[in-house]
């Protein structure tokens, strides 16, 4: 018989063999516990929560089963429900430097960057090494606008894992608030060297660009950004921005299509969206944009005339199809009359 008390997560012993023990003995919570982490690794997290919840009924006051459910939550994106099992496993004393990791990304994902703060700190006495403990810090000190904290933990996860990008993202968005354009620039290049086909280096890169007056080299930097990750929003509408000063009104449209279901709260997208499609013709399509801006900004001046504009346009093109259908209407009948009176002239 083997003895799973003895068995780390070790590859050789497959689902079929956990399956057959758990067959053999399904009252045994250690057999669902080490299933679980095989199918969570396999990413298969229902049939993982399914069977970390079952080894749980078996034994609830177990810390590190707690721990493991907190896992494949977070792994499914689960983060309220996975904050909750987390801090079962630490309230039943489970001790562990990865679970005041977890507890610390999860309070930082709740916004409670204080208790994130404390669990962070509490890892990083027990592991000084781990590059993710010094970027989560950065994260929840940038919240509470502590830059220079934030800066000099984002600095410290990249020395220690150099191949984190998420810190160099943060530190180049640092910067960039803070109109530190060298460092920004810095970190931008610092990061391509790591990984190129980045799409927030790439956006951040275009960002970098375009507070230089170089709107060319941030056309290309945004357009590189929606190349690797065509759902980034924020290049589409820069993008879009950049090609509308640019008079190229179709690719603005394109742009900003794309981005109006995350940014239609902004006035100037609406403003360019209705001057490109004006000037590409569709006034049908301009008219909303106008609208919506000069309904919430009654004194935008730009909003006030291009609803005037349109709708006097589209009164025109009303205007000149009820005209066209009239003269048609009327170049129909009098063709009739002129048909009846035909056999009378000859007769």
């Amino acid at each position: 018989m083997v003895d799973f008390r003895q068995v780390k997560y070790d590859p050789a012993y497959t689902l079929k063999e956990l399956s057959i023990a758990i067959g053999r003995d399904n009252q045994n919570a250690s057999h669902y516990f080490k299933r679980s982490q095989f199918h969570l690794e396999a990413q298969n997290y229902a049939a993982a929560l399914k069977d970390i919840s079952q080894a749980i009924e078996l034994d609830e006051n177990n810390g590190e089963y707690y721990f493991r459910k907190a896992q494949i939550l977070r792994s499914s994106n689960s983060y309220r429900a996975a904050l909750v099992a987390a801090a079962r496993a630490d309230e039943l004393k489970y001790r562990h430097t990865d679970l005041d990791i977890l507890l610390g990304e999860l309070y930082l994902f709740s916004k409670d960057y204080e208790r994130a703060l404390g669990y962070l700190n509490t890892a990083l006495e027990e592991n000084p090494q781990n590059e993710y403990i010094y970027f989560y810090r950065g994260l929840a000190q940038a919240q509470t606008g502590d830059t220079l904290a934030a800066i000099r933990n984002f600095k410290i996860a990249i020395r220690r894992a150099p191949d984190l990008i998420d810190a160099y993202n943060q530190l180049i968005k640092i910067y960039l608030a803070q109109n530190e354009d060298g460092p920004a620039l810095t970190y931008i290049r610092a990061g391509h060297r790591q990984d190129s086909v980045n799409a927030y280096l790439w956006y951040y890169q275009g960002e970098h660009y375009t507070r230089r007056q170089q709107p060319d080299s941030a056309y290309l930097s945004f357009a590189n950004a929606i190349k690797y990750d065509s759902s980034l929003y924020l290049a589409h509408y820069k993008m879009g921005l950049l090609a509308f000063a640019r008079r190229n009104y179709g690719v603005a449209i394109s742009a900003m299509e794309k981005a109006l279901p995350h940014t239609g709260h902004l006035p100037q997208m609406h403003l360019v969206l209705g001057e490109s499609y004006e000037k590409t013709g569709q006034v049908e399509q301009a008219l909303p944009h106008y609208q919506w801006v000069f309904s919430r900004e009654p004194q935008n001046i730009k909003a006030m005339w291009g609803v005037r504009r349109t709708m006097y346009q589209l009164y025109k093109v009303r205007r000149d199809s009820l005209r066209n259908d009239e003269r048609k209407k009327h170049d129909s009948l009098l063709a009739i009359f002129r048909q009846r009176q035909k056999p009378k002239t000859e007769n």
